[in-house]
Formats: structure tokens, C-alpha cells, sequence
């Protein structure tokens, strides 16, 4: 009788440790299919003038939309005119200027030889 006992608690341990683990599956999958449901709302609509401001302001920043669609025109210049410039822009950086003398800055300009009041 004992045996009978205990094989009926075995049997009935293990019914309810199914029972509670299909349970669980069924919270996990409802709460995974509540959590997917939030990310996906379907309320929201893309509103006519979306974009409006930017498309606007690329409009009125671009100096000649078409300008793709003709042929290159002159420069004005040619290489040894550039090449030129160039090189006189680089040389400007080869003599620094002379050093500013900080203490002298503002002496003798008129304002320290006020008018007594």
C-alpha cells in the first residue's frame, strides 16, 4: 500500500511540474507576444509634408539644379596661372610675420593723452 502511495505522489509531483512548466511557456509566449505587438502599431501614418523643410532648404542652397546636364565651361585659367597662385600661397607661410610687442598696445594712440575733467 505504501508503494501504491508513493507511485501515486511520483505521478502526481510530476503532472504538476507539467503543468507548471507549460505554464510558464504560455506567460513567456504571451508576454513575447505583447512586447512584438507594442513594437509594431500600425496608428501611426506618415504625414503629406514629411521631409517638406528639408527638400525646401536643398532647393534654395543649390545655385544651378541642372548644372549636371551641360557641358563644362571655361575656367578663365590654365595650369601655370594656378600653378602660380599656388605656389605664392605656399611661399606666404614661409616668413612668419614679425612678433607684436603686447606692452606697446595702446601707447601713444591718442586715448592715454586724455582731456583732465
Amino acid at each position: 500500500m505504501n508503494t501504491t502511495r508513493s507511485m501515486n505522489q511520483a505521478q502526481t509531483m510530476q503532472s504538476l511540474q507539467a503543468g507548471l512548466q507549460r505554464g510558464w511557456r504560455a506567460a513567456a509566449v504571451l508576454c513575447l507576444a505583447l512586447a512584438l505587438s507594442a513594437c509594431a502599431s500600425s496608428l501611426w501614418t506618415p504625414d503629406a509634408q514629411l521631409g517638406q523643410a528639408v527638400r525646401q532648404a536643398q532647393q534654395v542652397q543649390t545655385i544651378d539644379p541642372y548644372a549636371a546636364l551641360r557641358e563644362p565651361e571655361e575656367s578663365g585659367t590654365d595650369g601655370a596661372v594656378a600653378k602660380a597662385a599656388i605656389d605664392r600661397y605656399q611661399k606666404s607661410y614661409e616668413t612668419l610675420p614679425p612678433p607684436v610687442n603686447v606692452l606697446n598696445i595702446g601707447v601713444g594712440t591718442g586715448m592715454s593723452a586724455g582731456v583732465a575733467r
